[in-house]
C-alpha cells in the first residue's frame, strides 16, 4: 500500500470521544432524544459508554453494586425499569 502524507497546514482537531460524555448535559440530551425517538439501543449505547467511563462513581450513587450496573447494560441484561432508572438518576444528575 502506498504511503499517503496529509498536507502539512491541515486545521485537524484532536478529538477525544470521552469528553463528550464528561458534559452530563450533553448526555442527559442525547438519552432524552433516544428516548423520544423510541430508540431503546441507541438509549443502552450511550448510557453505557458513559457509565464505561464512571461505572464505579456512578453504581456507588445509585446505591447498586459495579457488577449489577454492568450486568443490567449488557445485551444480556434484563433490567428492571426501577434498575435504569436509578442508574440514569445519577448518570445525568
Amino acid at each position: 500500500m502506498p504511503l499517503v502524507r496529509s498536507k502539512e497546514n491541515n486545521k485537524l482537531r484532536n478529538h477525544d470521544p470521552k469528553e463528550f460524555f464528561r458534559q452530563h448535559d450533553k448526555v442527559a440530551e442525547a438519552l432524552l432524544q433516544s428516548l423520544e425517538d423510541n430508540d431503546a439501543p441507541t438509549f443502552l449505547e450511550i448510557l453505557n459508554t458513559y457509565l464505561y467511563i464512571n461505572r464505579t462513581k456512578i453504581a456507588k450513587r445509585a446505591g447498586l453494586s459495579r457488577t449489577t450496573v454492568q450486568n443490567a447494560l449488557s445485551s444480556k441484561g434484563n433490567p428492571t425499569i426501577r434498575t435504569i432508572a436509578k442508574i440514569v438518576h445519577q448518570a445525568v444528575a
